[in-house]
């Protein structure tokens, strides 16, 4: 069976995890990459990783701190900092506001490639997921290449997001997200919050001056955050056309209750950091999609 949307609701006929992923990024215990090669002096009594249901992996190490040393630049007056527990040693702390950062690996089909479990102050990475994920939302007519590296460097800041607030990644029940709708939820709430606080993050450092090098990664990942809302748009326009007119539910309609649409987060994420009419049009036309799908009216008269 084929993969599905890349710019909205359902991804993969064939596949949980890809199907769950271009429509949302979070998932209790998913949301995040990164691996132990030793356990820090942290988790010396208990697992997070493990006790979670999930394994340690090395997979991508390098990608991943690259990632995370852009994130903490754009992170840095924020009080938060990321910390891979691979490059800690034994008995090593991370200080205050540091969250270590796990590489995870699962048996079963992830859903998202990081997340904030819940009840740990700390980001799982999925490598293998992620790569799946770029390697799909870049696959097709007139797509660009996703960057894992600076993607990811979002993914960060929006987890980064749930730390500064408090909250968890949304949980999915029993890995399972089938429920098309457009009802709003806490937990939605939750994912929108943390995406508008990496939004303003990275507008405020993209904007500053003279440049410097939080400015220059936040740029580089603004740029990635526009390339992934054209693959999106290229998708709903090319891979699903006609589906604009009806406001079809798989491509503009939230799957599940626990995280928003995945195409209608980035169209407000970017809209959050350029402020430009043509970001806010884009926005507004998804929006009024999505409502046609929720009142869907005939679109001719019964012979």
């Amino acid at each position: 069976m084929r993969l599905r949307p890349r710019g909205g609701g359902m991804v993969s006929a064939s596949s949980q995890s890809v199907r769950l992923a271009a429509s949302n990024f979070g998932h209790r215990g998913l949301f995040s990459l990164i691996l132990l090669a030793g356990l820090p002096a942290w988790s010396a009594t208990l697992d997070e990783v493990t006790e979670r249901g999930f394994r340690h992996t090395t997979l991508d190490q390098a990608l991943v701190a690259k990632a995370t040393a852009r994130a903490n630049k754009v992170l840095a007056t924020t009080g938060i900092r990321f910390v891979p527990t691979w490059q800690m040693k034994a008995n090593e702390q991370g200080g205050a506001g540091s969250v270590p950062l796990y590489l995870v690996d699962s048996a079963k089909e992830a859903t998202t490639p990081a997340a904030v479990p819940e009840g740990c102050h700390c980001v799982f990475v999925n490598p293998r997921f992620l790569a799946r994920w770029a390697t799909f939302n870049s696959t097709g007519a007139a797509r660009m290449m996703i960057d894992r590296d600076y993607f990811l460097t979002f993914v960060l800041l929006h987890e980064a997001g749930h730390i500064h607030d408090g909250t968890s990644a949304g949980a999915f029940k029993d890995g399972e997200m089938s429920q098309l709708n457009v009802d709003p939820s806490k937990a939605k709430t939750e994912e929108r919050q943390a995406d508008e606080f990496a939004a303003n993050l990275l507008r405020q450092r993209a904007n500053a001056t003279p440049a410097n090098d939080s400015s220059i990664a936040a740029n580089f990942v603004v740029n990635e955050l526009t390339k992934l809302g054209w693959n999106m748009q290229a998708f709903r326009t090319l891979d699903e056309f006609g589906s604009f007119s009806v406001g079809r539910p798989s491509v503009f309609f939230d799957d599940g209750y626990s995280h928003p649409n995945m195409a209608l987060r980035i169209l407000r994420t970017n809209n959050l950091i350029q402020r430009s009419p043509e970001t806010q049009l884009l926005l507004d036309a998804f929006e009024e999609a999505r409502e046609r799908g929720a009142n869907a009216k005939r679109l001719h008269a019964p012979r």
